[in-house]
């Protein structure tokens, strides 16, 4: 891991850390240890993860754990700090931090569960179009097409959708 990258990693995670301590400041709650240490794990997974593996982690699964785990995400996600990523098969729910990220999309495959993020300055031009045409102020959106991706279909086999391969394509106009 580059020093460039590590130093970019601690600057996204001290800013969601302020960000999310004044959140919790705003809105009555207590600023826990347990809640920054979830916080600080989520930071340094890069790409998309679970419950399960943030579970995983952190150290274990003890039922307080998976409370905690399960608040802080809610807590995290009002924030504007965390985003989910939904399968169409909600077989399993992905997230991912928002801090140092570009606005993106996703590309869910229904066989194996893979994401891929993509942007399409088009598509956000047409989310903008639609939002104005109904006087709706846009404040977050978050667009997931699914279907089946390249390898299943070469493969045409089922494979887990807990493999989970992340890429970051942006689409250029021709």
């Amino acid at each position: 891991m580059s020093n460039d990258f590590k130093h970019d990693q601690e600057a996204h995670l001290q800013e969601a850390l302020s960000r999310f301590r004044s959140f919790l400041k705003r809105n009555g709650l207590s600023c826990t240890k347990a809640r920054e240490r979830v916080l600080t794990q989520i930071y340094r997974i890069e790409g998309h993860f679970t419950v399960d593996e943030l579970e995983e982690a952190l150290g274990g699964s003890d039922g307080s754990q998976r409370a905690t785990v399960y608040r802080t995400i809610k807590h995290l996600m009002e924030a504007g700090l965390l985003a989910k990523v939904q399968t169409s098969t909600h077989a399993k729910v992905a997230y991912e931090h928002t801090v140092g990220h570009a606005h993106h999309d996703h590309l869910v495959c229904d066989r194996c569960g893979d994401i891929i993020e993509f942007h399409d300055e088009k598509i956000e031009a047409s989310q903008q179009d639609v939002a104005n045409r109904f006087g709706f102020e846009l404040l977050h959106h978050s667009m997931v097409l699914t279907g089946v991706c390249a390898t299943c279909r070469k493969d045409r086999k089922k494979r887990s959708p807990s493999n989970v391969i992340v890429t970051i394509d942006t689409i250029e106009e021709n």
